[in-house]
């Protein structure tokens, strides 16, 4: 769920995630810790000899945009990315559906991967999917895809 559909939400429920209205310091807060995230995984892509970009899109979009994606070689990743303070991050089936539909748009590419990625306090966490659902990645779990 976006930001925007959060406050939305919370304005037609009279109330936020902690049962109040988040301020606007909050949410530029949680945005600010979701676009550091994203770019310390193009940095860390790069590093292990990936071509990554992050796609910045303020507004919720019906184009099938992930947050970011890779290619070296014959690959293409796509990746959707969030930095959860909890123990988990939740990853609804329409993200991941999107995720899937922007793989569907580039044929050259033999493999094409779609990647879960959340950034917990002091750890990250990756894993690959095959299929649009919905996913909760915790913060012990065994990482599915290395990036090499």
């Amino acid at each position: 769920m976006s930001l925007r559909e959060l406050v939305d939400q919370a304005k037609r429920r009279g109330k936020g995630r902690h049962g109040r209205l988040l301020t606007l310091k909050e949410i530029r807060r949680i945005k600010r810790r979701g676009y550091e995230a994203e770019r310390e995984l193009v940095r860390k892509l790069r590093i292990h000899g990936f071509r990554a970009v992050r796609i910045p899109v303020s507004a919720p979009s019906k184009e099938p945009l992930p947050d970011l994606f890779a290619t070296k070689d014959d690959q293409l990743i796509a990746f959707e990315v969030k930095a959860p303070r909890a123990k988990r991050a939740y990853f609804r089936k329409g993200q991941v559906k999107k995720l899937f539909r922007f793989l569907d748009f580039f044929t050259p590419y033999s493999q094409k991967l779609a990647v879960l990625a959340a950034k917990f306090p002091y750890k990250w966490n990756l894993k690959l999917i095959k299929k649009s659902d919905n996913y909760v990645l915790y913060k012990e779990e065994k990482d599915t895809f290395r990036l090499e």
